[in-house]
């Protein structure tokens, strides 16, 4: 009995030793996943994500999935380009003891199915201050728009279509002219009386260079500023080496290889600010009171995050990193405000993107104001739970004085009680 009870004492003390300890399985993707990207914890997807999703495609990016049915999964164009840049090793990394023991630590600690929202507000089905009116129409398929820009100068709304196709809408709505494109326009920016677009090369995933920069003249004409582009998807304009003369950063999204960049106005040269695909979008600010305009930037694409670039003067900047998201929170879009009206710039992320080898509900989806300290440093103050969230935008909308939200969500889930593909919220 007394032995018995020794033996007892002893296994109770080391499972306690050893649960407070991590797996040969955490210890393993915390070395070979975080080496990558943020080391994503289990819960963050459900098994079967975790299993039939993410796994499979990790395993090929370390050279232990099965290349040929890789081969049947994504064009054989992707396949090429991906090899080339090292994505998929033709040796292994990591030995197939080890990526198993990574595999069994992820489906073994993952929840059965999602985690549910936090609790949330109930939503008013009250319209506000919006309207609704729908433009039809029915000889094109669904999914054809690629951008919508009002035009605040001639009170107009820009659409750019998958059809190649830039369709300019009157106050009443009415198609007023139609511009050909060679390729779809994903962003359009008007400023100082010109009109710049970008079109996007192909739609489709891929790291080809076939985007550029447009710039439209009075006679409705394009003209090309800068090619060569990776499916760019943002622009802004800015006198960035205050030489007087507007210069433009561009978001090259691409897939696997994508940049951020700002091209001189003067001279047209391309200056490379960072080296990564999921560049999403920019804001520019005077973040640190010089008079520089420096460069936020959201990143997607497993890298996620913000990202600060700091203008150092004449063309030079120092990249200061600000926030890191886990790899699939699905970073789609960021607004920079003035919230709290303290003079001072915060950050309104949205994420929602569901269209990876995540496809499944996430609790983490929605809106996130994070506060800034006043030395550059983001805090999370608020955040509401909406699955799919897509984009954000921060107005005066019922004009008291501060900002309110208008939010609008792609990949909105039907399973929900009331309708979240647009949410108004009130300040």
């Amino acid at each position: 009995m007394r032995y018995l009870y020794f033996s007892l004492v002893y296994f109770l003390i080391f499972t306690s030793c050893q649960s407070g300890t991590e797996s040969e399985g955490e210890a393993l993707a915390k070395k070979n996943c975080a080496s990558c990207h943020k080391f994503p914890d289990p819960s963050l997807l459900d098994k079967k994500t975790w299993k039939e999703g993410v796994l499979p495609e990790m395993a090929y990016r370390l050279g232990v999935g099965n290349r040929f049915e890789l081969l049947t999964k994504i064009p054989e164009e992707q396949y090429e380009s991906a090899i080339n840049l090292g994505i998929y090793p033709e040796t292994p990394e990591i030995s197939q003891k080890d990526w198993e023991a990574i595999v069994a630590y992820y489906v073994e600690n993952a929840p059965e199915k999602p985690l549910p929202q936090a609790k949330k507000v109930t939503i008013s089905t009250e319209t506000l201050h919006f309207s609704s009116r729908e433009i039809i129409y029915p000889e094109e398929p669904t999914g054809v728009v690629t951008s919508v820009t009002f035009n605040p100068k001639l009170k107009e709304v820009w659409i750019g279509k998958r059809n190649q196709k830039l369709e300019i809408l009157d106050a009443q709505l009415k198609i007023k002219k139609t511009i050909s494109t060679e390729r779809p326009i994903v962003h359009a920016n008007f400023h100082n009386n010109k009109s710049y677009f970008l079109s996007i090369g192909r739609m489709s995933p891929n790291d080809q260079k076939l985007g550029s920069l447009l710039i439209l003249n009075p006679k409705n004409v394009l003209s090309l500023a800068a090619d060569s582009l990776k499916r760019p998807v943002d622009l802004q304009i800015s006198d960035i080496d205050q030489d007087g003369i507007d210069d433009f950063v561009i978001c090259e999204y691409g897939f696997e290889a994508g940049e951020l960049i700002w091209v001189n106005g003067r001279t047209k040269k391309k200056n490379i600010l960072k080296i990564q695909a999921g560049t999403r979008n920019v804001s520019i600010k005077d973040m640190t009171g010089d008079g520089l305009p420096d460069i936020l930037v959201l990143t997607a694409q497993s890298r996620e995050g913000v990202s600060l670039f700091i203008n150092k003067g004449e063309g030079e900047f120092m990249e200061k990193p600000i926030l890191l998201f886990d790899s699939v929170y699905g970073c789609s879009f960021m607004e920079v405000v003035d919230f709290n009206q303290d003079g001072k710039y915060d950050i309104i992320i949205t994420n929602g993107d569901n269209a990876d080898y995540s496809k499944t509900l996430k609790n983490y989806h929605g809106v996130h104001i994070f506060l800034n300290d006043g030395r550059n440093n983001f805090k999370e103050k608020y955040f509401y739970p909406v699955y799919g969230a897509t984009k954000t935008i921060a107005r005066d909308f019922d004009l008291d004085g501060d900002l309110d939200l208008a939010m609008i969500a792609f990949y909105a889930e039907p399973i929900m009680p009331k309708n979240e593909s647009f949410l108004y919220f009130q300040n």
